[in-house]
């Protein structure tokens, strides 16, 4: 376990000082597990994954390729999803929670760590008689009722759970509250054993006959529902759940098996067979666990929060008991306890490894202080004050020139991929960063050379050894740390877009024009050689240009945050700000109207359509078409430009290759590797950082970002928007 910052309280949710987590016997295991393997061992595991390396290496490059792959292997992944501790913060939208109750956890937040911080449909409160430690496998009891509760059984059913494991033992003795005959049935004695110590009516060892045993103790017809909890390699645990099952009969898969079923045994028996999603309605859907919106109790009886309630209240009745099947282990052992997951040690655990924090939930600096780290590449000497503060010295470097001493908010995937890499080749200096997950920026401060992690993005900001601010959160935080960190006199970098509405934009240019340090925008392509190649060959003052820009985008996975209005303000705002910013610099000239139409998904509002046609018009009467698709190929190179000019034309293919024509001649170049700007980006911005001197123009930048803006309102309205000439706004 690593030291990381501790996480803020969301405005939907509550700060919860743990007390214990539950490690998970099989979705931890299985990532424990892949992580160990080699990279021939991970792209057999996961072949998906390698389809689409394949994929983004023929469109990007295989260096580039290879350069986002050793960066995410790099990362550091937060692990756990179970938990259980005590209110220490509330959020200002979260309801029916106050500091110091005791509440059980769920979700990717609810990790193993001191501190965490969690949304309020993710929380339940443990009632008084319930051991914390025991609601530390609330979701994973969870998990097990929910799949139940899909089996659809009732007083008297009999069930059988094929498996027993955690989740196995969990279910059997929820099936033996719910009033139904359990009926055990695993491979392993010992798992056997522990599920007649639990109450189970039957346990059974699987072997060739067990099918005529579960007949004759179920009076010949067989088993209501079956419920299959396994992890295999092969069928068997279907086929066998098939066998048991009664006329009609229900089989709901919660295991890891292979879902290969012969067709006879369905249809003789006309089975049902259903695949349980995790823990409860509402698992995946951001409307409900992440702002908070629930499901009416008439139309949605069991969310995945009222499952959790229910785990917890049967415990509080006495009805079901969970204190044999948990074994405590102190956080300070948790390597330990993974080894015995993982089968490496001599003594197996008996259910479920919860560890413990200590009983007020301290954490030994697991989360909480900002964590000092020193780094021998770092091209400082440093030394610390009596009060913290850090001074330093800059070494020299080989320009004789101070190297600017940066502070990351929002150490994510970008930021990691691009945005390090580029301020480490131009010699920055990474001093602090925070405002990020706590793995992620801890691993930023580990991986990028960075001397310290703050506990939060203000104080990243606040620093007073930080001269420049880079941000790359997500962009719904964007225009409010510009603005901060403005107003602290830093130069600030941020990643596009600069703002989702046109009241934040005014309010970050506002700030822009009375801070003294200077504002860049992520606009990378403006900086690539080939598009200022272009832009060159192209100009001819007093001509206007006819510019086209294609970009194939491709799908966002289904639930991505890009697309969620309320983070990301949907990609023409977060990604079509790019393509506007490199037609504008290509013409020269500021954007004064801006017609769009689109299409999307139905489920989607028109502000988050992406399938996009949009007409711009320039000041100089330049014009240009850009056509964003999510639709299509992925196959298919992401960008192509094109530019015409009085005898000149310039075709730009993904920023790999350059082609020009004019009369009686054509060039051609071509690029090994894709490059789309982003280290000549960096390299600008430091050196408006050291010289005063703004490498984009506020009123380009003001400009570029109302004309993106402008598109959303145009597709919304169905009518052109007039920008003004001067300045664009």
């Amino acid at each position: 376990m690593r030291a990381v910052p501790e996480p803020p309280c969301p405005p939907g949710g509550v700060l919860v000082r743990n007390s214990f987590s539950a490690i998970s016997s099989g979705t931890e295991r299985a990532r424990v597990q892949l992580s160990q393997k080699s990279l021939l061992g991970k792209a057999r595991e996961r072949p998906d994954l390698v389809r689409e390396v394949v994929a983004r290496a023929r469109r990007d490059g295989v260096r580039t390729t290879l350069q986002a792959v050793q960066r995410r292997l790099n990362q550091d992944t937060a692990v756990g999803y179970s938990c259980a501790g005590t209110v220490i913060e509330v959020g200002e939208h979260a309801r029916d929670f106050l500091p110091g109750d005791r509440v059980a956890c769920a979700g990717a937040t609810a990790s193993h760590a001191g501190i965490v911080a969690v949304p309020a449909n993710l929380c339940a409160r443990v009632p008084e008689g319930v051991p914390l430690e025991s609601a530390a496998i609330t979701t994973i009891a969870a998990v097990a009722l929910h799949a139940i509760r899909l089996a659809e059984v009732d007083v008297g059913s009999r069930v059988a759970v094929i498996g027993c494991g955690l989740v196995g033992q969990l279910a059997l003795r929820l099936v033996r509250a719910a009033g139904c005959e359990a009926f055990a049935l695993d491979i392993d004695p010992r798992r056997i054993e522990q599920a007649r110590a639990g109450g189970s009516d039957h346990a059974l060892a699987i072997d060739h006959g067990v099918a005529d045993q579960v007949r004759a103790r179920a009076g010949t017809t067989g088993v209501d529902a079956v419920v299959v909890t396994a992890a295999a390699a092969g069928n068997g645990p279907l086929l066998l759940a098939a066998d048991i099952a009664r006329d009609r009969a229900a089989i709901v898969l919660v295991g890891t098996v292979p879902i290969d079923f012969p067709r006879a045994p369905l249809y003789d028996k006309e089975l049902r067979f259903r695949v349980s999603r995790s823990y409860g309605p509402g698992r995946y859907d951001g409307e409900y666990e992440e702002r908070g919106l629930d499901y009416p109790i008439g139309y949605v009886r069991w969310t995945e929060r009222r499952n959790m309630d229910a785990v917890l209240q049967l415990q509080a009745r006495g009805q079901v008991s969970f204190g044999d099947l948990v074994e405590v282990v102190p956080v300070h052992e948790a390597p330990a306890a993974y080894a015995r997951l993982s089968g490496k040690a001599d003594v197996p655990p008996r259910g479920a490894l919860v560890l413990d924090y200590g009983g007020n939930g301290s954490t030994d600096g697991l989360a909480g202080e900002p964590i000092e780290l020193a780094h021998p590449a770092l091209p400082l000497d440093v030394a610390t004050r009596r009060d913290g503060a850090v001074e330093t010295t800059a070494a020299k470097t080989g320009t004789g020139r101070s190297p600017v001493r940066i502070g990351l908010i929002g150490p994510g995937g970008f930021a990691g991929r691009v945005l390090i890499p580029a301020l480490e080749a131009a010699e920055a200096t990474l001093l602090v960063v925070g405002g990020g997950a706590g793995p992620s920026a801890s691993a930023a401060a580990r991986n990028g050379s960075f001397l310290r992690v703050a506990p939060d993005a203000s104080a990243v900001i606040a620093d007073p050894d930080v001269d420049a601010v880079v941000i790359g959160t997500r962009h719904v935080d964007h225009s409010a740390l510009v603005i901060e960190a403005l107003a602290a006199g830093k130069h600030v970098f941020c990643e596009k877009p600069l703002a989702l509405t046109s009241d934040e934009l005014d309010a970050v240019m506002g700030a822009a024009d009375a801070a003294p340090g200077t504002l860049l925008v992520g606009f990378n392509r403006r900086f690539s050689p080939f598009l200022r190649e272009m832009a060159a060959f192209l100009c001819a003052p007093g001509t206007p240009m006819t510019l086209t820009y294609r970009v194939s985008a491709g799908e966002l996975p289904e639930g991505h945050w890009t697309g969620d209005l309320a983070q990301g303000g949907g990609r023409a705002l977060g990604e079509a700000c790019h393509f506007v910013d490199a037609l504008s610099f290509l013409a020269g000239q500021p954007v004064v109207e801006v017609h769009a139409s689109g299409h999307g998904s139905a489920s989607r509002p028109v502000q988050a359509y992406d399938n996009l046609v949009v007409t711009l018009r320039f000041a100089d009467r330049s014009v240009a078409s850009l056509m964003y698709a999510s639709a299509g190929s992925p196959r298919v190179p992401k960008e192509r430009v094109e530019g015409f000019c009085g005898t000149r034309t310039a075709m730009l293919d993904n920023y790999r290759a350059l082609e020009l024509y004019r009369s009686g001649r054509h060039d051609r170049r071509r690029s090994r590797t894709q490059d789309k700007g982003h280290r000549q980006e960096i390299a600008a911005f430091l050196h408006a950082a050291r010289t005063g001197e703004p490498a984009m123009a506020p009123a380009e930048i003001a400009n570029v970002t109302l004309a993106t803006l402008s598109i959303v309102e145009s597709v919304r309205t169905g009518c052109p928007v007039r920008l003004g000439a001067a300045d664009g706004r």
